[in-house]
């Protein structure tokens, strides 16, 4: 048994941590066996389930339960569909039926004002005031603040309400004069550059406790505005998920799964370590504070934990008989956004400055998981990229070159994932500005309702989730270029692959070809998937459309390539290289005077019905002719060239040149050339299959530029039959 748990543990650490041969690469199933070796616990806020094997955003439900400021032990606690009035009979906490308030929707949060038993309850669609009629609570619409609504963070105070809406704190009042709950400014924060979690209303004063997401501060109502208060603020938070608010500037914080209580000793704020909760919490989520007294109930999962401050121990001590189990209280409320999950640096043996972490998502619409990096634990984090699901459904994978402040969007949320073969997840690359051994990585997970959340899983759980990889670059490459020009409109371009890491290899290059004059790029390969540590440089086979260098008008040209290793890095590009072309290219039978039947017969008028004759084409694939036809031949050039002449082989002979090469255009670095030759019509002399070659000589600064056919191609055109046979003999073959 000991020995196949021994082979198991093996095979596990072979499965988790993959060894690369060229860089570091680590992966992440999201399970207890490596969530202890892979995440750093008390840096992270979000929830990492490993019975799930996922990573979510915590609940958030900051109030659903809340005592009345009378110091009543009754208390209420929100359900699906309802708030329940919990009454104490002097034995036990019971539901006082009449008491409750059936709203119709699910309730976001509870808040109790005077006077007993008034009910204040946040829904989707507003936050209603609900009074006892006698017989049952019913909504007291002139109470209520419909405009607050889709509010989780949420208090009343008298006829005041507070909650938090689009990340502002927002007040609503009673108006004596309009008999309504209308917005109310002076209630709120103008100015103030607070990130608020939470709000919680004193039950004795008009103010509230704001959380965020290290500490908390307190604001004073002075009659027409709130105020902040220095000394009331609390500081040093860890994850915190909910505030209270008592009497005398008391204030509860629920931080990571403990209850923390703060009084003020009058000249600061003071942890209070007996009122504070910091043992047999399992995922707290909400604590009110019962006014008169030290008791409070903290919400845990489906059951309201009752504490009672005992006076004899001078202890907090939970109450078995006082705290209920609520079917449904934990469904209750939303999701925490903003919340982070963080790994544990990895040391992949040497010193790195790239990083790329991939991840599955399973997305809710209108929630976003942002990634992280860096290789130095004292650095800061420099953002990566986000994966965001949209209203209509559809998702979107964005980077960023500037840590956050611009997003370019390059396809779906499936291009993070770790199985993707896209070229475009080299993208998700990040070069980090100092190179360091502790490769880590960071996900926030955020959403604009908090009614759902965004998850990191696997779509089979238990499979890899997370894959995170660190390497270094392949050093700059270098293109020798000659001094002299090239003779070819195709020229090869060779640099070697060179990188720190041994044994790495090259996976794809990318070549980008300027103007030299001013820039202008005229060619760009884009990354070609190759091992190849050369490339030659295309010309145009489409006989309507001129190649890149002739098209640019210019012979002087610039060279740059940058490459990419085998874990996707890419190398800074090249230095520009200078290079020219003088060259003949694109031969093209523009013009048969006379072809055979069934054989292209190109229009002289309509580039596209050109016939191009491709480098290394053998004599059956070139054009057809007859003997004695008439061939006008078009031939481009690149660079100065001034002159031209040309003779055309054939079976020991040389067809006769009615005109040219003449040139077409005014142009001085570049040019079209024409040249018109016919054979002899005879069969004898020009038999079927007969392949007429080309030697073509131009006159440059260079010296002769030539193009030869062969060994350019096996020649310029192949004959069928004689204009003899034509039923209509025209004279060499022309009209």
């Amino acid at each position: 048994m000991r020995l196949a748990l021994v082979i198991a543990a093996i095979l596990y650490v072979f499965t988790v941590t993959v060894p690369a041969a060229y860089a570091a690469v680590w992966e992440y199933t999201i399970s207890d066996m490596d969530t202890a070796t892979t995440i750093e616990v008390d840096k992270t806020t979000a929830v990492v389930d490993t019975s799930a094997n996922e990573i979510r955003a915590p609940r958030f439900a900051p109030h659903t339960v809340s005592f009345w400021p009378d110091g009543s032990p009754d208390f209420v606690v929100t359900v699906p569909g309802k708030i329940l009035h919990y009454g104490w009979d002097g034995s036990q906490y019971h539901v006082i039926e009449v008491l409750n308030a059936d709203l119709g929707e699910d309730p976001f949060a509870v808040a109790t004002p005077n006077p007993f038993p008034e009910v204040v309850a946040s829904t989707k669609t507003g936050t209603y005031h609900y009074s006892f009629t006698g017989s049952e609570m019913l909504n007291n619409p002139a109470l209520s603040a419909a405009g607050l609504s889709g509010v989780l963070a949420m208090g009343a105070y008298e006829k005041n309400k507070v909650g938090i809406a689009d990340g502002e704190i927002r007040g609503y009042s009673y108006d004596e004069s309009t008999g309504l709950t209308t917005r109310d400014t002076s209630l709120e924060l103008s100015g103030d550059e607070l990130k608020p979690i939470d709000v919680a209303l004193f039950p004795d004063r008009n103010g509230y406790v704001v959380l965020e997401e290290d500490g908390t501060k307190t604001f004073l109502s002075t009659g027409s505005s709130m105020e902040e208060v220095p000394a009331l603020a609390v500081s040093g938070l860890q994850s915190p998920r909910a505030v209270a608010a008592g009497e005398n500037y008391r204030i509860a914080v629920i931080d990571r799964n403990q209850q923390k209580e703060w009084h003020f000793d009058g000249t600061q704020m003071r942890y209070n370590f007996v009122l504070s909760v910091t043992s047999g919490l399992t995922s707290p989520t909400c604590v009110a504070l019962r006014p008169g007294t030290y008791d409070r109930i903290i919400v845990d999962g489906d059951e309201a934990k009752y504490f009672r401050f005992d006076e004899d121990t001078g202890q907090l001590v939970y109450d078995p008989q006082r705290s209920v189990s609520v079917e449904g209280l934990s469904e209750i409320g939303g999701y925490l956004s903003g919340t982070v999950v963080v790994s544990q640096p990895k040391d992949p043996g040497s010193d790195v400055s790239w990083v790329r972490v991939r991840a599955y998502h399973d997305l809710a619409p209108n929630t976003t998981v942002t990634w992280a990096v860096r290789v130095n634990s004292s650095e800061d984090w420099i953002k990566a990229w986000r994966v965001t699901k949209l209203e209509d459904g559809s998702t979107v994978c964005e980077v960023t070159a500037d840590n956050g402040s611009t997003w370019e969007t390059i396809g779906p949320a499936s291009l993070a994932e770790p199985d993707s073969n896209d070229p475009a997840t080299a993208k998700l690359w990040v070069e980090l500005p100092v190179a360091g051994r502790e490769v880590q990585w960071k996900a926030e997970l955020t959403m604009t309702d908090q009614l759902s959340t965004p998850r990191i899983k696997a779509p089979v759980p238990g499979n890899v989730a997370v894959k995170w990889e660190a390497g270094t670059p392949p050093e700059q490459p270098f293109i020798d270029t000659p001094s002299s020009c090239y003779l070819t409109s195709t020229p090869v371009f060779n640099w070697s692959f060179i990188d720190p890491d041994p044994g790495d290899y090259q996976t794809a290059y990318q070549v980008v070809i300027r103007k030299k004059s001013d820039g202008t790029v005229i060619y760009d390969s884009g990354k070609v998937m190759s091992p190849e540590e050369s490339f030659r440089l295309p010309t145009s086979a489409d006989p309507a459309t001129p190649g890149p260098l002739w098209v640019s008008g210019e012979y002087e040209f610039t060279v740059e390539v940058r490459v990419w290793d085998s874990m996707d890095i890419p190398s800074e590009w090249s230095p520009s290289s200078d290079f020219c072309v003088i060259a003949f290219e694109r031969p093209r039978v523009a013009e048969i005077g006379s072809a055979p039947a069934g054989e292209p017969d190109p229009d002289p008028g309509d580039p596209a019905t050109h016939l191009v004759i491709r480098e290394g084409m053998t004599v059956e694939n070139l054009p057809v002719v007859k003997a004695g036809s008439l061939v006008g031949l078009l031939i481009d050039s690149i660079g100065p060239i001034d002159s031209a002449s040309a003779t055309f082989p054939y079976n020991g002979r040389e067809a006769h040149i009615d005109s040219g090469p003449t040139k077409q255009l005014p142009d001085t670095n570049r040019n079209r050339w024409l040249v018109e030759f016919w054979t002899d019509a005879s069969l004898d002399i020009t038999p079927d299959g007969t392949a007429v070659e080309m030697q073509l000589r131009g006159n440059s600064p260079e010296g002769t530029i030539t193009l030869d056919a062969p060994p350019y191609a096996d020649g310029v055109v192949r004959t069928q039959g004689t204009v003899y046979h034509d039923w209509l003999v025209h004279l060499k073959g022309r009209k």
